[in-house]
Formats: structure tokens, sequence, C-alpha cells
């Protein structure tokens, strides 16, 4: 056994000696930061008050009950005069009555009030009656409230004080209890009854968010899968003209499809027309003419031409489809509009009006992508029957545009708010990290069969030219002024036409993506393989790491002020934290799957598409079920605290009552959290051990 050398031994001591000292200068520090200071809690009037906020909220205001008030009276005389005697009291035996001890005295002194007959239990309060009528409240000496508790039997004992009234020497006032009967049993309060009906709103505002989330997330989750998405590779030439042709395939959706989706949507909700004919004879006349193309005798000459038919066809049905569910959807909204039927008709309504909101956005979609699929289908081949040369250079020009594309679209993002602006040059730098690379590898050391390459230095160079991209664009579109003084780039539109008008601050971005693309993408050409998977992967990482780092409290003020107080905005805040959340846990379950079935069905030749289908979903949806109701079980706590900025839900009653210093009802509110909380997170972990 090897014995290190005491020199060793020392130093190693000295290191742990200066370490701990370290850590106790840094917690001292944090103590003080913090402002800790044990003495102020220990003040008596802090410790009484925070003494009487917690007897309320401990004692909620769960039940209610009526109650008969009785009062007994009995005469006191202001200044005893010489050989006064008080008279005896002869009360009837079923009725309350009370006696003053003594019965004569002066202002400020202690008499004794005891009473019989009263409520076992109840609670009773001394009123003191002058000649002038007004009632005076007086608080029982020792404790200084102005109620107390009758005993068992249903008498008590209490003493108060004479009240100091000027000018009422020998005049006799009156001394008034009043006793509290309950009459029948207890029921829920008022209070009760609105928090239960706030604390369903809160379940349902919940649910409603994690429900929405839960496709959004498990089509994230792919993306955000390293195990599945580092292996995806792309032709380089085909995502170049798929990037190139996006916007044109976006300008063609958002005005021409949009027409026909919103003519479908007419048709949908009842607005029959000619326009009805006019549909039924495109598709018709589509379908004739596919049908024309499947009965040719040279079907391999057609082939390509029918399957870019079919992406239109599908294109063009996908937006009337769409349109027509959205149609229909209104339609139905507005048949009913009371009990059950009211409740679906309001929510099929709100879904037909949202499809209705968002077709333009949909139907730019869909032709943005039919374009470019369009588009990679005509040139796959093409580009590889490229000569070397042809490939760089049509590599460049396909460069050139997709770089314009992808910055002029980050600059319009960048216009948005003024820290956004930083996201032109980070993907600028992006684009730009292969530049140097790739002249190294094409004119200084070129790759050789055999060798492995320098991955230190090509990494350095990648840093390299990513940092040259990030500060050159920063510097060319200055960015600096819109970080410190978070001053707006000029709108001033530098071209207008076709119905897009773009600001001089894009075409100068689009201007600085189309150098940097061409560069990039003369020395790449055509040919060569893209890592899609990787890009996709950091991006949507970025994303759901971005979305969690907000807290729903700050995503809860902004949509407070964008859909108004209530449980809407406290849904919106929700759902879009529960996406990135979700996201993030399912992508962690895919990443740990078993890849024993996955390379199973590979060695058949299944597709990708077939792998995740048959050997990735069907681990995956255990975990995604228990996932999902740890979230509702999350989101119900997260809402109470969303509704204090007004996102609706118990959390804003709970902020109401606190305000008003209303403690007891706060407590019910609090206490009917606790509940809920303590069923959902027993459920929700009954369910994870099932299937996990």
């Amino acid at each position: 056994m090897n014995t290190p050398p005491p020199s060793r031994t020392l130093l190693w001591r000295l290191v742990l000696v200066v370490l701990a000292a370290v850590v106790l200068v840094i917690f001292s520090y944090g103590w003080t930061v913090t402002d800790i200071d044990l003495a102020v809690p220990q003040e008596a009037q802090r410790q009484e008050n925070v003494g009487n906020a917690l007897r309320e909220l401990l004692s909620p205001n769960v039940f209610s009950q009526e109650y008969e008030v009785k009062t007994a009276t009995t005469s006191f005389l202001i200044n005893c005069p010489e050989g006064f005697t008080a008279p005896e009291a002869s009360p009837a035996t079923d009725q309350p009555y009370i006696v003053v001890e003594p019965g004569c005295g002066t202002a400020n002194e202690p008499v004794t009030v005891r009473g019989f007959n009263f409520a076992a239990n109840g609670l009773a309060r001394v009123n003191w009656i002058a000649l002038d009528g007004e009632r005076r409240i007086r608080q029982v000496i020792g404790t200084g409230e102005d109620n107390f508790s009758i005993n068992a039997e249903g008498s008590f004992s209490v003493q108060v004080e004479v009240p100091r009234i000027r000018g009422t020497t020998g005049e006799t006032h009156t001394v008034e209890v009043q006793g509290r009967f309950p009459l029948g049993l207890p029921t829920l309060s008022a209070t009760t009854g609105l928090v239960l009906e706030k604390m369903v709103e809160t379940i349902f505002l919940a649910l409603i968010a994690t429900a929405v989330s839960i496709l959004p997330s498990a089509i994230l989750s792919f993306f955000a899968a390293q195990n599945l998405m580092r292996p995806v590779r792309t032709s380089l030439g085909g995502l170049l003209l798929t990037v190139a042709l996006f916007p044109v395939g976006w300008w063609i959706g958002s005005t021409l499809l949009t027409q026909l989706g919103m003519l479908a949507l007419n048709i949908g909700r009842g607005n029959f027309s000619g326009s009805a004919a006019a549909t039924l004879f495109v598709f018709v006349g589509m379908v004739a003419t596919t049908r024309k193309l499947g009965t040719s005798s040279t079907l391999e000459t057609v082939s390509q031409p029918r399957a870019l038919l079919n992406a239109v066809l599908i294109a063009l049905g996908s937006v009337v489809l769409i349109g027509l569910v959205g149609g229909l959807g209104l339609l139905f909204g507005s048949l009913f509009t009371e009990g059950i039927p009211g409740y679906l008709s309001a929510f099929i309504g709100s879904l037909g009006g949202m499809v209705e909101l968002v077709m333009p956005l949909i139907a730019g979609v869909i032709g943005a992508f039919t374009l470019s699929s369009i588009g990679t289908t005509l040139t796959r081949d093409v580009f590889k029957r490229l000569s070397a040369t042809t490939s760089h250079l049509l590599g460049g020009v396909l460069g050139a545009l997709a770089g314009a594309v992808v910055l002029g679209a980050t600059a319009v993002i960048g216009m948005s708010a003024a820290w956004m602006g930083l996201l032109t040059p980070f993907v600028a730098g992006g684009l730009a990290s292969v530049i140097l690379p790739q002249l190294y590898q094409r004119f200084i050391n070129p790759p050789q069969p055999g060798v492995m390459p320098n991955r230190p230095l090509l990494t350095l160079l990648n840093w390299i030219g990513t940092v040259i991209g990030f500060v050159a664009t920063f510097l060319l579109l200055n960015v600096r002024q819109a970080l410190v003084e978070g001053t707006l780039p000029d709108p001033v539109i530098g071209f207008a036409g076709m119905g897009i008008s773009l600001p001089v601050y894009v075409l100068q971005a689009m201007l600085i993506g189309a150098v940097i693309g061409a560069v990039a993408g003369a020395l790449a050409g055509t040919r060569g393989n893209f890592p899609i998977g990787t890009v996709l992967y950091s991006t949507t990482r970025t994303v759901l790491n971005a979305l969690r780092s907000i807290e729903p409290l700050i995503m809860g003020l902004v949509f407070v002020i964008w859909v108004g107080i209530g449980p809407f905005a406290g849904v919106l805040a929700l759902t879009l934290h529960s996406i990135a959340s979700l996201g993030k846990l399912y992508s962690e379950q895919i990443e740990s799957i078993d890849t024993g079935p996955i390379e199973a069905l590979q060695s058949t030749g299944a597709n990708r598409l077939q792998t995740i289908m048959y050997a990735v979903v069907p681990q995956i949806i255990p975990p995604y079920i228990a996932f999902t109701m740890y979230r509702w079980d999350i989101n119900v706590r997260m809402s109470t605290i969303i509704g204090f900025v007004g996102g609706g839900g118990i959390g804003f009653l709970l902020q109401q009552q606190i305000n008003l210093l209303r403690y007891r009802d706060a407590g019910v509110a609090v206490l009917a959290i606790a509940i809920v909380v303590s069923i959902l997170d027993y459920a929700s972990a009954a369910i994870r051990e099932r299937y996990t």
C-alpha cells in the first residue's frame, strides 16, 4: 500500500482549510445580503400580529350558523349614594338574566357581570346603554375582546369597566348582555361556497392547460430527443432549396389558400352560395385529372407529375377540410345557449372561431411546406447528376437565397424587442461557423482517406468563424444601440410590392445572410449532408429551456394585459409553461428508452416513421400518462399563484381576502387548496407508480 508523502498530505489539508474558509466567507456574505435579523421576529408586536394572523388562518370560516339573539338587562346607578342597595334579581327560571355586582359605581371602576340561562358554549357581549340610548360595547377585562364565551351550564362571570360619560352622575344606566342562541344545524358558509366555486374553476383551469399542452409537448419531445435527432441528416442542396422556397410558399398560402379556406369555412357555417358550386367544380376537375393520369399506359413517365399533383391536391384538400370543420364548429356554436348542450355549443363554437382566426397562419404553413416539398421532389435527382463545379455554383446561389431568408426572418423578430435583436447576430454566427473549417479542408489540408481529421483545430476554426460572424453582424446592424438605449430599429420601408413590405433593417440583415450563405453554400456544394437533426435538437432544446426559465407568474402578467383579468389568462400562462416542462420531461423519457426494439426494426428495413411508431411510441405512452398527471397536479398549485396577478381561479380570491385582512376567509381557501393538492398528489403518485 502506497502512503502519500507527508508534504502532500499537508498540502491537501491546507487546501481543505482554505476551501472551508472561502465557503464560510461566501455564506457569511449571503447571510448579510439577505438581511437576516433574528431580533426582528422577536419584537412583541410582530409576534402578536403573526400569532393573530395564524390563529385566524387556522380557524377557517368553513361553516355558518343561524342564531337567535336574546338579551338580558339590569339597571346600574352611576355613583353610589349612602345606603344604596341594589334590587335583587327575580328572573324567570327559563329566561336569561344577568346580575351586576355592585349595582352602582363610578367611571373606570370594574364591575362583575354574571349571567344565567344563556345558550351553553355560546358567545355573548356586554353593552352599556346610557340615557341617550347609545350602546357602548364594553371589553372584557383581562382579554381585551368584545365577545366572551358562555360555559357549558349556560352561565358566565366577566368583569367590565364602567364607562366615563360626562354629566351622568346620579343617572341610572342599563347594562345589557346579548347572547346568541343557535338555530338548527350548521351549514356551509357563503365563503365556503365561493371557495368551492373558485376551486372547481382552478381544477378545470389546470386541466385545460394540461390537456392543451399535451399534443405540442409530445411533438416537440421528438425533436428534443438527442438519440432520435442526432442521426438525422439531409441533403444540403435540398435543405437550401426548401428554405429558399419557404417564404414563397408562405406568401402563396397566406394569400391564395386563405381565400379557399375562408370559402370552405363560410360553406360549413351555412352560408351556401354559388361559391359552393365553384368549389365542387374545382375538386371534380382535380379528381378527373388524377384518374386520367392513373390510367395512362406510360405510368413511369407521369409518376412525378402525378406525385406533384397529389401534393397540390393534399394541400388544397387540407385547407378546405380545415375550413369546413371550422365552419361547422361555428354553425354548431350558434345552436344552443343553455345547459349541457350550451356548454358543448360554446366549446365547439370557440374551436371554430379559433380556426377562423388562424386560417391565414394555417394556409401559410401548408403553402410553405407544399411548395418546399414540390421543389425538393423535382430537384432530388437533379442534384445527384450535377458536376462538382455546377454543384458548388448552385450551392452558392441557393445558399445566398436561404441565408437571406433566415436572417431576414430573424431580423423581423428582432424588430419586436430590443434584446430580440441579438437573435440575428447569433444566427449569423451559426451560419458563418462552417466557413473557416470548409476553407481549411478545401485549400490547406484536404481530407485524406484513412486519415482522421484534426478535430480540435476544426472546432477552434468553427468557434472563430462564429465569433467573426456574430461581431460583424452585431456591428453592421448596430445592435448595440438597441441593447443600450432600448430603441428598436427604424421601421423605414425599403421595399414594397406584391403585398410585402420590408424595412431597411430587414433588407440589411438579408444582405448579410446572402453573403454568408453564398460563401458557405459555394464551399459545401449541394451534394453535402447537413446535420438537420442536430440543428432541430439544439433549437428545440433552447426554446424549451427559454420558456421554462420564465415563471408562469410573469407569463400571467403578460396574458392579463392581453386578454384581461380572469381564468383565460391563467390558462394561457399555464399552457405555455406546461408545453416547455412536459416537452423536456417527454424528451428525456425518449432518450432513456430501450434501443433493442429500434435496432430490431431498422434491421428489417423499416423507415424512420415506422421505427418511431412501433419501437418508440409503445415504450413512452405509460410514462407520458404519468408525467401528464403529475403536470396537472403542478398546474393546480401554480394556478393559485397566477391568481395573484389576475389569472383567475382560487388564487385571485385568496389575494382579495388577504388584502382585506379577512384571514378566516383566507383560511378556507388555504384549506381547500391543501385538500385538492393532496388528493391530486396521491392520485398522480399512484398513477406514476402503476405505469413506471
